[in-house]
């Protein structure tokens, strides 16, 4: 799982100021921007940096560090302004000639026509400014947190001290004025839902542990006593708003309706029109249902196979038990150091020299009610650090997750090895730090959650079968598993934002068919009903480059190389296969060497 999402897939547009000197490093010759490849590239940029400077929020995701101690107003003038832009760079889009451009170029309009639709569709359709009671004060935890994980080191990456002094003094200027932009957000709430209520409640529940735990720890060390008083004020400040914001919610959530269904004509235009799928709902949920089968036969087999053997599955054919306590983090970073020699020796991709580090936290606890299992969060597009952050919730009992074979909770090192595999190395991780560094930028900004968790998903079958795990029982049960977990989220997702399931309905249906246990069943689906259309990514995802690797296959015949289907593969952007199955077909007769060139990898 990624931190992406989305109903809240952002796009960073920095403003005026930052606009002139952002064009200064990228500027083209006046005769080659008449040019329709030019004009592509120069509205990809207009759209991101201008929107990301109305939205300093979305600055901040995007690592565009100058916005980090502003906020906008939210308000109904403000949405106006908003959709009237989109429109204008909607008409920009429409304007420039195709005829005679390349396949990459015509795939790029595609690429922003969709991008701008989806920004266009949060004021005509989803609306959920209008119904998300803890948006606003979430919307700030998130922020904050971001600016706290990327806070300068002096000394590394060529940070300073007073680089350090100005991160810090942004996050009390976002803190400071958090209150009036959490007022402002709150008043937007016209509709409110009480899903998205008491989700928010329960996140909001978080705020206390980040704001006055590690956050308020750093500061501490980091700030002189004056600047810490100034801080320590606007984080209570900010504080209460959240708090104030999480007891309204508390008092008036029972009666509010569940609001979070599009209905079924919208779901199946988003999957059309925004993902660029070639499915619609019912062909997700046949999907789903197909993969869900085939995870509870594989697991049946392999069940099957144990009592033959005399043995359980479980930790003692996966490996042995991770270890508790500090020890854990240590031995998930050996396992990803193992992962990435597997990767080199089996020529399964080539990872890149420049490739970063990856940080293994704890998952902060705001974000547990909607993220109970691991998550990876890439170094942000904008950014000059190639970090990646992996969050892990530890078990409250390893023990007790071995007893239950909680698919949710990593125990023993296969599970490890299978999660990891999936976030860091060579999935999330790899795939969208190599994506960050194409040189086209429309390419560069994409997030197609199908290419990405397809591409995530399909690696965890690909180790079973090269090898990864020996002959151990427990990595292919728990891939296994995780196959009904996706294959459930593609029944589930489609009948929540339809409207045809009620939420108590799918997560009974989730955990019969999941193996979650209750309370993690319930956090799958409020995040499911609340974030429409990104969960069966892995589901459409994995099919969709499945089928291409077939037509690999066949066009390159026998001597075909999967480390080479890899490499080209990561060399289009996270990009909807849509997209990406045409041109990398189209480019076959081209070497690999002048595909990876032309991709900036």
């Amino acid at each position: 799982m990624t931190s992406m999402s989305r109903t809240s897939r952002p796009l960073l547009v920095l403003g005026a100021f930052l606009i002139a000197p952002l064009f200064a490093q990228r500027s083209v010759p006046q005769t080659a921007r008449s040019t329709a490849s030019q004009r592509i590239q120069v509205l990809g940029r207009t759209i991101t940096f201008e929107w990301a400077k109305l939205h300093p929020l979305v600055a901040t995701s995007l690592g565009l560090t100058d916005e980090d101690g502003q906020l906008d107003n939210p308000s109904a003038e403000q949405n106006a302004r908003d959709l009237e832009q989109i429109r204008k760079w909607q008409k920009e889009l429409a304007a420039i000639p195709l005829p005679g451009t390349s396949l990459m170029d015509a795939d790029d309009v595609k690429l922003l026509r969709a991008q701008l639709l989806g920004m266009e569709r949060q004021f005509t359709v989803y609306k959920t400014y209008e119904k998300d009671p803890a948006r606003s004060s979430l919307a700030i935890l998130n922020a904050i947190y971001v600016q706290f994980l990327h806070l300068p080191v002096p000394g590394t990456e060529g940070a300073t001290e007073a680089d350090l002094a100005a991160a810090w003094q942004k996050i009390v200027q976002r803190l400071d004025r958090a209150p009036a932009y959490i007022t402002a957000g709150n008043a937007m709430v016209t509709h409110p839902g009480h899903l998205y209520g008491v989700t928010g409640s329960e996140q909001l529940a978080g705020a206390p542990s980040l704001l006055l735990g590690p956050l308020t720890d750093a500061a501490k060390g980091q700030l002189p006593a004056d600047r810490f008083a100034e801080f320590a004020k606007a984080r209570d400040r900010a504080l209460a708003a959240m708090e104030k914001t999480k007891q309204y919610i508390d008092e008036h959530a029972a009666s509010w309706p569940e609001n979070y269904a599009m209905g079924p004509s919208a779901y199946d235009a988003m999957l059309r029109d925004e993902e660029l799928l070639p499915f619609n709902a019912g062909d997700i949920e046949r999907m789903g249902r197909d993969e869900l089968a085939h995870g509870w036969a594989v697991q049946v087999w392999l069940e099957n196979l144990a009592a033959q053997r005399g043995s359980s599955i479980g930790a003692q054919t996966g490996g042995g038990m991770a270890p508790a306590g500090a020890a854990l983090k240590d031995y998930y970073r050996e396992r990803i150091r193992q992962l990435r020699e597997f990767v080199n020796d089996n020529h399964v991709v080539d990872i890149p020299g420049w490739i970063g580090n990856i940080a293994v936290v704890e998952t902060p606890k705001f974000l547990q009610p909607v993220s109970p299992g691991a998550s990876m969060v890439p170094p942000l597009l904008f950014s000059k650090t190639e970090t990646g952050f992996y969050f892990i919730t530890p078990p409250t009992s390893l023990d007790e997750a071995a007893k239950n074979l909680d698919p949710n909770e990593d125990f023993d090192r296969d599970r490890i090895l299978s999660t990891a595999a999936h976030e860091a190395m060579p999935g999330h991780f790899l795939q969208l730090s190599i994506a960050r560094h194409h040189p086209d930028f429309v390419r560069k900004i994409q997030t197609s959650g199908e290419f990405a968790e397809g591409w995530a998903f399909y690696g965890e079958e690909l180790f079973v079968q090269l090898g990864l795990y020996g002959d151990d029982l427990d990595a292919r049960y728990f891939t296994a598993q995780w196959e009904r977990v996706r294959g459930a989220r593609a029944i589930v997702d489609p009948e929540l934002a339809s409207g045809n399931w009620s939420f108590d309905q799918a997560v009974q249906f989730f955990a019969q068919q999941t193996g979650f246990l209750p309370d993690q069943a319930k956090a799958a689906i409020a995040g499911i009903a609340l974030q429409p259309g990104y969960v069966i990514s892995y589901t459409a995802g994995r099919a969709q480059l499945e089928t291409l690797l077939a037509e690999f296959r066949e066009k390159k015949g026998a001597g075909a190389s999967l480390g080479e289907f890899h490499d080209r593969l990561l060399c289009y952007g996270t990009t909807p296969f849509s997209i990406l199955g045409p041109e990398l077909i189209a480019d076959l007769a081209k070497p690999l060497a002048e595909i990876r060139a032309s991709a900036g990898y």
